[in-house]
């Protein structure tokens, strides 16, 4: 017998070594270029057949985002297997999470070189396909070693989290090797051995940072601490009674809005210009000084008018990127590259705040005169208020529910400002991307990431309709999904935004102008979904809490009006070279009547 015939592939290799990084599940879509892969994976992994690639990395990112144990990767094919998840892949990149993408290539002798643009059989080249959207990027033409392979999986988390995409070609795959060899064999080059740049805990210039912002949040009279989402809940949450001893105002941006729950006393709100909260950005104008820990100050959470953003502070970013704290926008007074996880509790037990002006009592007292649901948001007749369905969807559920929002529309808007977050529960969702289509995907990951408790799952039937194939998945493993489908009749932000800007040109938004939808009862009919419409006398907690409760994947299709407002709104005009300009964030419409102002906006910028 040949004795290389009982070494184990290159595949089955990995599929250890995954396993000891942590890895327990695989979302992946079959493919003859990964068929190795696939083989090595079988018996090592919970393996999850996707019907589209984008929902296997879609999957992967809020399977990581919500598992309190276990690691999930993406398993595709060459050529069309890889594109089909660069959507995904972007999304992780954007995001900074977690996400680790192994794809099958073609044999090493049929790769492209020169200027051929095909001789392998559905290549693509990969690496140079993903290197901007990924912390990591490379082709395995051969076997690399143990050392090598697990720095690019530890890639995904440290010191940058995301995406991290392995192209294996075929004759890797499936090559038999001795895995003692590969035990001592070279990393690929430096960088993957490269230390971080981050201030460590245990360094002078970390400890120099936090004092320098503990001492400015601590002198400060209207102080507000700013949580993003590279701040874990387990941090978050772990560090209840020191933010409770601290004293200080907590607001939460649009990737961290479960971090801390709604009824907490030290909870400002959720800032930002999609989904963001009025009370908390007429706050956060007044505040003197912010201290954004973990926060992506990116367009979508400062405004447009970024310039304008917390206009009275004097701003501090933790944040693990130095580019980030480098480009300028919002400008900073401080900043500290290091972990947020790391970074967050030495500031708090740094605190000495005193609250010399009351201005808790004062935050507290806006967060009340300004609610989340605005009055003079409008619908008709038969159909619901999406806004006040959300928030009473959201009281309905239990702590232990998870809820999967949208990343796109008016459901992941209004999903944004108006959601309870309870202590401890997990609200997942993919707002620096907001690409529609993700909402299903979301709940998919989040049910397999913790098996058997219910996941609630709100989006727009237009991004729906993107995704809406992986209803197999739903219906073949039983999962405890509740999908309640927002039916506007198609693309309601674009519909307000022609109709905004453009006088009711509407193109490619709704039926009428060639959007078709399906017949959402009879979809979820085929895959043996139960679904129905939801009756409008039904939108309150009750009712919904009883709608939830049964076990097993079920849907409801919730009527709203396609001419629903959404209102807070940021006001933005066309200027006549073309050029939009923005009010900043505290100025939203419609417009606060003049004694409510003067109440709750009395340290606003003159």
């Amino acid at each position: 017998m040949n004795h290389n015939s009982q070494l184990p592939t290159y595949s089955s290799i990995m599929a250890d070594w995954l396993v000891a990084a942590g890895y327990t599940h695989c979302f992946f879509l079959a493919g003859g270029g990964c068929m190795h892969l696939i083989n090595g994976f079988r018996s090592k992994f919970k393996m999850i057949p996707v019907v589209h690639e984008m929902t296997a990395g879609i999957a992967v990112e809020h399977f990581n985002e919500c598992a309190p144990e276990g690691r999930a990767f993406a398993l595709v094919t060459t050529g069309p297997g890889l594109t089909n998840i660069v959507t995904a892949i972007a999304s992780g990149f954007t995001e900074r999470r977690p996400m680790l993408v192994i794809s099958g290539q073609v044999k090493s002798s049929d790769m492209l070189t020169g200027n051929l643009r095909q001789r392998g059989v559905q290549e693509v080249d990969g690496t140079a396909l993903t290197k901007a959207i990924t912390v990591r990027s490379t082709c395995l033409r051969e076997p690399i070693g143990r050392e090598a392979f697990m720095a690019l999986v530890q890639a995904t988390v440290t010191p940058h989290p995301g995406p991290v995409v392995i192209e294996v070609c075929l004759g890797v795959q499936g090559a038999q090797v001795d895995p003692r060899s590969l035990n001592n064999m070279p990393a690929l080059d430096h960088s993957l051995s490269a230390t971080s740049q981050l201030r460590q805990p245990s360094e002078p210039h970390f400890q120099e940072g936090i004092t320098v912002m503990a001492q400015a949040l601590s002198s400060a009279k209207r102080p507000v601490i700013l949580l993003g989402g590279l701040v874990s809940r387990k941090v978050a949450w772990g560090l209840r009674s020191a933010f409770a001893l601290a004293n200080v105002p907590v607001m939460t941006a649009t990737s961290a809005v479960d971090r801390i729950p709604d009824d907490d006393p030290l909870n400002a709100g959720r800032p930002g210009s999609w989904g963001g909260q009025r009370s908390a950005n007429v706050l956060l104008a007044q505040a003197d000084v912010v201290v954004g820990v973990g926060v992506q100050w990116d367009l979508q959470q400062t405004g447009f008018n970024w310039q304008a953003y917390a206009g009275n502070a004097d701003i501090y970013q933790i944040y693990p990127d130095q580019e980030e704290l480098n480009k300028g926008h919002p400008v900073l007074t401080g900043a500290l590259a290091a972990v947020p996880d790391e970074a967050l509790p030495a500031l708090l037990n740094a605190l000495t705040w005193t609250d010399p002006e009351g201005w808790l009592s004062y935050v507290q007292n806006v967060r009340r005169r300004l609610p989340v649901i605005e009055p003079a948001n409008l619908h008709g007749p038969g159909f619901v208020s999406p806004f006040v369905f959300i928030r009473n969807l959201t009281k309905a559920m239990k702590a232990e529910d998870l809820l999967a929002l949208t990343s796109s529309g008016g459901a992941f808007t209004g999903g944004l400002q108006v959601c309870e977050a309870k202590p401890g529960q997990y609200i997942s969702t993919s707002p620096a991307f907001a690409s529609m289509g993700f909402g299903l995907a979301t709940a998919i990951g989040a049910a397999f990431a913790q098996p058997g408790r219910t996941v609630v799952h709100v989006e727009g039937d237009g991004g729906f309709a993107q995704n809406l194939q992986e209803l197999a998945v739903v219906r073949w493993h039983n999962l405890p999904l509740k999908m309640f489908i927002m039916d506007n009749g198609g693309y309601g932000s674009i519909r307000a935004t022609q109709r905004k800007f453009f006088g009711g040109a509407y193109v490619g938004c709704d039926q009428a102008t060639g959007l078709a939808s399906p017949d959402w009862e009879q979809l979820f009919k085929a895959y043996g979904i139960p679904a129905r419409r939801l009756r409008v006398e039904e939108d309150n907690t009750d009712h919904l809490m009883a709608l939830i409760k049964n076990p097993g994947p079920e849907a409801w299709i919730v009527p709203v009006d396609p001419e629903q407002t959404n209102f807070p709104a940021v006001s933005s005009k066309i200027l006549p070279d073309g050029r939009m300009q923005s009010n900043p964030l505290y100025a939203l419409l419609p417009e606060l009547d003049a004694e409510l102002l003067s109440e709750v906006g009395k340290y606003l910028p003159n």
